[in-house]
C-alpha cells in the first residue's frame, strides 16, 4: 500500500472505490467527482444494483467506470442514505469487502480515497489507522490510497513508516 494526494477520478486501475450509500445515489464527495468525470451511467447503474440487492453498510457493490480510467467502481457503503454518519467499524468492514471483492473478481490495481471522512464525518485519524491495519498487509494486490486531503495522506503515511521501522 502507498498513499498520496491526487484526483482518484484520473488515477488509471483496475477499480477505483466510492464512497457509497445504500441506495446508488451519487450526490457530493468522491461519489459526486466519479459521477461528474465518469459519466452519468455510473450512478444510473449503482441506483439499479441498489434496488435490486439492497446493499448494507460495510458491503461493495460493482457498476462499470464509464469514461473514468478504470474497468469497475466499487462502491462501498459507508452509509445506508445519502448524508448519514458513518463509523470506523463500517469503514474497516467496508475495507475488507473490497479486498474480498477484489481477489473474487481477480483485479490487482485498486485506487481508494479516504473513504467516510467527509460526508460520513468519520474522523480522518481512525480511518487511517483502519487503512494501516486492514490494507497496509496485504501483498496480493497493489493498492494505492488516493485523495485530495492532505492530512489523511500524511496520517496513512506516517502510519507507513512508523510500521516500516518498527521491523
Amino acid at each position: 500500500m502507498r498513499a498520496r494526494v491526487g484526483d482518484l477520478t484520473m488515477f488509471e486501475a483496475d477499480v477505483l472505490v466510492n464512497a457509497a450509500n445504500g441506495l446508488g445515489i451519487m450526490g457530493g464527495g468522491v461519489a459526486g467527482a466519479l459521477r461528474r468525470r465518469g459519466g452519468v451511467e455510473i450512478e444510473e447503474e449503482a441506483v439499479r444494483v441498489c434496488r435490486e440487492t439492497k446493499p448494507q453498510t460495510g458491503q461493495v457493490y460493482v457498476t462499470g467506470a464509464g469514461r473514468l480510467p478504470a474497468r469497475f467502481v466499487y462502491h462501498a457503503v459507508t452509509m445506508l442514505h445519502p448524508a448519514e454518519r458513518s463509523s470506523p467499524e463500517i469503514v474497516e468492514q467496508c475495507l475488507y469487502s473490497v479486498l474480498l471483492k477484489a481477489r473474487e473478481q481477480g483485479v490487482r490495481f485498486i485506487g481508494i480515497p479516504a473513504l467516510g471522512t467527509g460526508v460520513g464525518r468519520v474522523p480522518k485519524i481512525e480511518v487511517a489507522g483502519k487503512y494501516l491495519l486492514v490494507l497496509a498487509p496485504v501483498d496480493d494486490l497493489d493498492i494505492t490510497v488516493l485523495d485530495i486531503d492532505r492530512e489523511f495522506v500524511k496520517f496513512v503515511n506516517d502510519g507507513l513508516g512508523a510500521a516500516r521501522t518498527r521491523f
